[in-house]
């Protein structure tokens, strides 16, 4: 986690010590759920080794894949934490998965004890903010194809690692219709 924060804040070792006191480690089997829609716990996760995939639940049952979390990556629902709203997505691990968990309120109080803190929370929000608009850019200005090989070129080392119904679900196609991409993608490196 340290070497991972190195981007966004250079923290001294009693500032990490106080950091990693926040977190407790915990380690799940591939498929199993490490939080289920619609709960008010609300925590912020580093990913040690492994892979989650964070996914909204339909009224009628229907997943959709929100976002895949892979090693040295943070995830946490900090709007949901401000506004005091149920957290919408369940997690679940893709792949036996090592990670550090805190309840984000302990991550935010830590923001009062340092200027170090409130930078690293900052980079954070700011982190998930980019992440989230291009998302949505990507969502509402680009064709399936083109999702797709965005998809391959931001995340080329997910594809073999996430199921063909979890990517086609994250681009909001069906599994049929990525099917389809992928050949007409094939075939055009033929030539």
């Amino acid at each position: 986690m340290r070497k991972a924060l190195a981007d966004w804040v250079d923290l001294t070792d009693n500032q990490f010590s106080q950091l990693a006191e926040i977190f407790n480690s915990r380690t799940v089997k591939a498929k199993q759920d490490i939080l289920l829609p619609h709960t008010s716990v609300h925590k912020i996760y580093f990913v040690c080794d492994g892979l989650l995939r964070f996914y909204y639940l339909s009224d009628r049952g229907v997943e959709s894949n929100k976002a895949f979390v892979a090693e040295n990556t943070f995830a946490g629902a900090l709007a949901a934490l401000n506004l005091d709203l149920p957290v919408l997505y369940g997690i679940q691990a893709l792949e036996p998965t090592t990670y550090l968990v805190a309840r984000l309120q302990d991550f935010v109080d830590l923001y009062e004890q340092d200027y170090a803190f409130e930078r690293l929370g900052r980079k954070f929000a700011e982190w998930l903010l980019i992440r989230k608009e291009l998302r949505t850019r990507s969502l509402l200005q680009q064709q399936a194809k083109q999702r797709y090989v965005s998809f391959m070129q931001n995340y080329s080392g997910l594809i073999s690692r996430v199921p063909q119904y979890h990517i086609a679900s994250y681009l909001g196609i069906t599994e049929v219709s990525l099917s389809r991409i992928k050949r007409e993608l094939a075939k055009k490196q033929h030539f």
